[in-house]
């Protein structure tokens, strides 16, 4: 009961620690600080995701584990650019000289960032198809996570900022109607079927 509690505030303080990353972008550069908030953010997030991952697994076993491993390769992705910005900014790399040195390492970087940092918005995406076809969420949660999960490019990628700004707050809204939701479940009693 109490890790469940947890993860379902986990899945409302995740989103909202990734959200305050722009507001510290630094001419299109995560920073040092936003570079953190971004790598720090994974770990409630992925948290709160696996208490999601536990109740799709009861309706769609298969479907629910590849989305998993696709999360965590994302998570990866995330943790990865996170640091990027991190070391960026700590060591005063500008021009995205920091980015063209990975170009020495292509095998390296396309295992690192090039192939898990897609992961996170196609994760996003299969979550909320999978709560879709599952009907775990009501459509609009299912909605905003995809619309969010198809633009997060767009604002995180091109650095457009109040692309990044909007994407946030749909993750938010749709997040913390899933935490209360899921919060609503630990109170329901034992033997009793959870809702959606």
């Amino acid at each position: 009961m109490l890790v469940q509690r947890l993860q379902a505030l986990a899945l409302v303080v995740g989103p909202v620690i990734f959200a305050a990353s722009p507001f510290f972008w630094v001419d299109g550069h995560y920073g040092v600080t936003g570079g953190v908030l971004i790598a720090v953010s994974t770990v409630p997030w992925v948290f709160g995701l696996i208490g999601e991952y536990e109740r799709l697994r009861e309706h769609a076993p298969v479907a629910a584990g590849l989305w998993l491993l696709l999360l965590l390769a994302g998570m990866l992705g995330t943790v990865a650019f996170g640091l990027q910005g991190f070391f960026e900014g700590a060591f005063g790399l500008h021009d995205r000289v920091g980015l063209a040195r990975f170009d020495d390492y292509p095998p390296l970087s396309l295992l690192v960032l090039w192939l898990p940092g897609p992961a996170f918005p196609a994760a996003m995406f299969v979550y909320g198809a999978l709560l879709l076809w599952t009907r775990a969420a009501p459509p609009w949660d299912t909605a905003l996570i995809c619309l969010a999960a198809v633009a997060f490019p767009l604002g995180r990628v091109l650095r457009w900022e109040w692309v990044a700004y909007v994407v946030d707050v749909l993750v938010i809204v749709a997040f913390t109607h899933l935490a209360r939701r899921a919060w609503q479940r630990t109170r329901e009693p034992a033997g009793r079927p959870n809702g959606t």
